[in-house]
């Protein structure tokens, strides 16, 4: 057995292998995440610490739709905003959920890598959009299309309830592009609509465990 192996719990093992010796079972990798995010989720502070997080992304958004000015111009406010945000989102899971949070499984661990790329492709809308010019601000809208292929591919990964707030994204960025002068307001409730109910869900499921 590999050394990489022998660091594996059963589970990812056996994926581990079958993938090596070029049998990889797709459902059974499904399958191995599922339990692995069942077991990690078994611990209250991930419920409590989603639930502390979309009240900071609401907060921040909260902020920018104060901020925002009917005329599109460039502003470095609103990148320092996100920015403040992400700094706080990384400060609350080390204190609700503890160091090393993000190497508590595979599947946190996946989940954070589809974060990480939909938080870079999020910004790159927007640098886009500043490069063109932001006599139309259509990076907003994008940001609910962005919001809608994280959700999904967490759908497709570990429970189709995730389509439920996908959808709710997608709905998310009409309503941006119908009312631009409220975007960020739509964005932040809608965010905090999906994190509060997955916290809800996820306290849920461990009572009825």
């Amino acid at each position: 057995m590999s050394v990489v192996e022998e660091r594996m719990t059963g589970d990812e093992a056996s994926a581990f292998s079958s993938t090596a010796d070029g049998n990889f079972d797709a459902e059974t990798w499904r399958a191995s995440l599922r339990d692995d995010m069942s077991r990690t989720l078994d611990d209250p502070r991930w419920a409590r610490s989603l639930m502390a997080i979309a009240w900071l992304h609401l907060a921040t958004f909260l902020v920018c739709e104060a901020l925002a000015d009917p005329i599109p111009k460039r502003d470095l406010r609103f990148p320092a905003i996100w920015f403040a945000e992400l700094v706080g989102v990384f400060v609350a899971m080390r204190l609700l959920v503890g160091p090393g949070w993000i190497r508590r499984g595979e599947a946190i661990r996946l989940t954070v890598k589809l974060w990480t790329t939909f938080l870079i492709l999020s910004f790159n809308v927007v640098a886009l959009n500043s490069l063109i010019g932001f006599e139309r601000t259509w990076f907003k809208p994008v940001w609910g299309t962005l919001s809608t292929f994280f959700l999904a591919s967490l759908a497709w990964l570990f429970t189709p309830l995730f389509f439920i707030p996908a959808v709710q994204m997608w709905l998310t960025g009409l309503v941006m592009a119908q009312f631009p002068n409220h975007a960020y307001l739509a964005y932040g409730v809608s965010w905090w609509l999906a994190l509060t109910g997955a916290a809800l869900l996820i306290q849920r499921s461990r009572r009825a465990a």
